[in-house]
C-alpha cells in the first residue's frame, strides 16, 4: 500500500519498572468491565465509575506487565484494544491519512475486516454497529459509493464490509454497491502476464500487499453475489502470479515485483524487491488463510494454494525470533544487525497459523507452540496509558523500500491504523480459541 506519514500521536506508555500484574481483584474487575456496554447494562454509572478508577490506578502496572511480565491469561488484549480504537475513532470516517479525507480505502477496510471477526467471536453489537455505520456512510440508498475510485487496489478492500452487510441484511443497495466495486476490475490496469498494478501511481508494480486488498473482496463477492467463474478464477490467478514472481525458496514472499524494472527498489535484472517485509507478507498471509472459506472445494487451484500456505507456515516457523516469539521487520533475517521485532506482521502471522490449525490445514501439535510463543511476545508490545487506553508499539507502515537498511531504519511507530488492527486480529483468535467467548 501507499504509505506516507502515518504515525498517530503516541500515548504515554506504562511505567518501565518490572513489577507484578495487578491484584486479583483488579484483574477480575478488568476482565468483566473492559466492555463499557456490559458494565453499563449490568450496573449503570456506579460500575462505569469504578471501572474508570481501576483503569487509572492500575495503568502503570498494566503497562509494565505488558512489557516485562506475562499478563494474566484472563486479560483480553484484543477487546481492550478494539474498545480503545472505537474510543479514539468514534466516527469511522476519521480513519484515513492525516490531512486527507479519503476514508474509502485500505485503512478503514482493514479495520472493518477485523472488527467483523471480533463481532463473530464476542457477539458484542458495538463492533457490528461500527461496521454498519461505516458502510452506511459510504453507500447511499441507490447503492452508489461516492468515495470509491478504482485507481488502486487499496480502494477495493472496503467492499468486503459492504458484502458483510449484504450477507447480514439482504438489502439490495449493498449488493448493488458491491457490484459497482466488482466492475472496477473490468478496466483495471495489468502487467503483460495479467497481474494487477498496485495502483495508477505504481505502474507495472505488483505488491504482495495489494493482492490482499483486491482479492479478499473478490473472493467474498464470488461466494456472496455471484460471477463465480470470473471471481474465483481471478483470485487464484492473482495469488499464483504473486507466488510466481515473489516466492523465495524458504516459502516467504518478497515485498514486490516491477515488470518495468524502473522503480528505485526494483532489481534491474529480476524486477524484485530486496527484502521480505513484515506487514507486506502479512497481508498475503491473511489472504491465503481466509481464501479457502470462499473457494469451492473443487477449485483446480485449491491444492496448490494449500501447499503454498503450508510452505509459508513452515517458513515462518523457521525464522521466528527464538527469544521473543515475534517476527522481524525483515522477516527472514532475524539475527541480522539492526533488525527488530515488528508488531503488525506478527499479529497477521499469528492469525494465519492459528486459523490454519483450527481449519486443519497444518498440524496442531507442531504449530500451536509457535503461536503461543508469538502471543506471549506480541502482548508485550501493548501498554495501557494513564487515560486507560491501549497503545501498540514497534509498528511499521511503509511502502517498498530500496534495501535492507531502509527497512530496518524505518520509524518504529505507535498506533498506526493497520498495526493496531493486526494486533486485534492476532490476539483475538488466540484469546477465543477453543470456542471460548470473551
Amino acid at each position: 500500500m501507499f504509505r506516507r506519514a502515518s504515525r498517530i500521536q503516541a500515548r504515554a506508555a506504562g511505567a518501565g519498572c518490572n513489577c507484578a500484574f495487578p491484584s486479583r481483584i483488579a484483574r477480575v474487575i478488568l476482565m468483566h468491565s473492559l466492555s463499557w456496554s456490559a458494565a453499563n447494562h449490568a450496573y449503570g454509572k456506579p460500575m462505569r465509575f469504578l471501572v474508570l478508577v481501576v483503569l487509572i490506578c492500575t495503568a502503570p502496572l498494566l503497562g509494565a506487565a505488558a512489557r516485562d511480565a506475562t499478563p494474566a491469561t484472563d486479560f483480553r488484549w484484543s477487546a481492550a484494544t478494539a474498545d480503545t480504537f472505537l474510543t479514539r475513532f468514534p466516527d469511522p470516517d476519521s480513519i484515513h491519512w492525516v490531512n486527507q479525507a479519503n476514508h474509502f480505502s485500505w485503512q478503514a477496510g482493514y479495520a472493518m475486516f477485523t472488527l467483523e471477526k471480533l463481532w463473530r467471536l464476542t457477539g458484542d453489537a458495538r463492533y457490528f454497529n461500527y461496521v454498519r455505520r461505516y458502510v452506511d456512510q459510504q453507500v447511499d440508498e441507490q447503492g452508489n459509493i461516492p468515495g470509491f475510485v478504482p485507481d488502486a487496489l487499496d480502494n477495493f478492500l472496503p467492499g468486503y464490509a459492504i458484502l458483510f452487510l449484504y450477507e447480514q441484511t439482504g438489502l439490495e443497495k449493498y449488493k448493488v454497491a458491491a457490484s459497482r466495486i466488482r466492475d472496477g476490475f473490468r478496466r483495471y490496469p495489468r502487467n503483460s502476464d495479467g497481474s494487477f498494478w498496485h495502483g495508477e501511481w505504481a505502474k507495472h508494480q505488483l505488491w504482495v500487499d495489494g493482492v490482499f486488498m483486491g482479492q479478499m473482496f473478490l473472493a467474498r463477492y464470488g461466494a456472496a453475489v455471484g460471477d463465480r467463474e470470473y471471481a474465483f478464477g481471478e483470485v487464484t490467478r492473482q495469488m499464483k502470479l504473486a507466488l510466481g514472481h515473489c516466492l523465495k525458496p524458504n516459502g516467504l514472499l518478497l515485498h514486490g515485483w516491477d515488470e518495468s524494472r524502473s522503480a528505485s527498489w526494483a532489481d534491474k535484472r529480476t524486477g524484485l524487491a530486496a527484502e521480505v517485509w513484515s506487514e507486506g507478507l502479512g497481508w498475503y498471509a491473511v489472504l491465503i488463510s481466509d481464501v479457502f472459506d470462499y473457494l469451492p472445494t473443487d477449485n483446480p487451484d485449491r491444492g496448490a494454494l494449500l501447499e503454498a500456505l503450508r510452505n509459508l507456515c513452515r517458513g515462518l516457523r523457521a525464522v521466528q525470533d527464538p527469544k521473543t516469539g515475534m517476527w522481524c521487520q525483515v522477516v527472514d533475517k532475524p539475527g541480522a544487525p539492526g533488525n527488530w521485532n515488528e508488531t503488525s506482521g506478527t499479529g497477521m502471522y499469528i492469525y494465519l497459523i492459528m486459523n490454519s490449525i483450527e481449519k486443519g490445514y497444518i498440524d496442531r501439535a507442531e504449530y500451536l507452540p509457535v503461536v503461543e510463543k508469538a502471543y506471549a511476545g506480541i502482548i508485550r508490545k501493548a501498554s495501557v496509558g494513564a487515560d486507560g487506553l491501549v497503545d501498540i508499539h514497534d509498528c511499521s507502515s511503509i511502502g517498498i523500500q530500496d534495501n535492507y537498511e531502509a527497512y530496518i531504519n524505518s520509524p518504529k511507530e505507535v498506533n498506526p491504523f493497520a498495526p493496531v488492527t493486526s494486533f486485534i486480529l492476532g490476539t483475538s483468535i488466540m484469546e477465543a480459541r477453543g470456542g471460548r467467548r470473551f
